[in-house]
């Protein structure tokens, strides 16, 4: 019943982490964006990485919580 509410919660999370921790890279220098551009790779980059984390960890948890059923059998 929590498995939804905790997978949106670490989604929005990873997310806003990953984007704070882009934030400061100037994508203008490194490649030519424009400034809209830069900002729309940011939030795309931002979401990719936040579900790529909040997955992994999502993944870790279940098969941590499952090793208990598998060493029982």
């Amino acid at each position: 019943m929590m498995q939804p509410i905790l997978g949106i919660s670490l989604n929005i999370i990873f997310i806003y982490f990953a984007f704070w921790t882009i934030r400061p890279i100037n994508f203008e220098k490194i490649m030519p964006f424009t400034p809209l551009q830069a900002a729309v790779l940011k939030v795309i980059l931002a979401v990719i990485m936040g579900y790529l984390l909040a997955s992994f960890f999502l993944t870790m948890f279940n098969w941590i919580t499952s090793v208990p059923d598998v060493l029982l059998r």
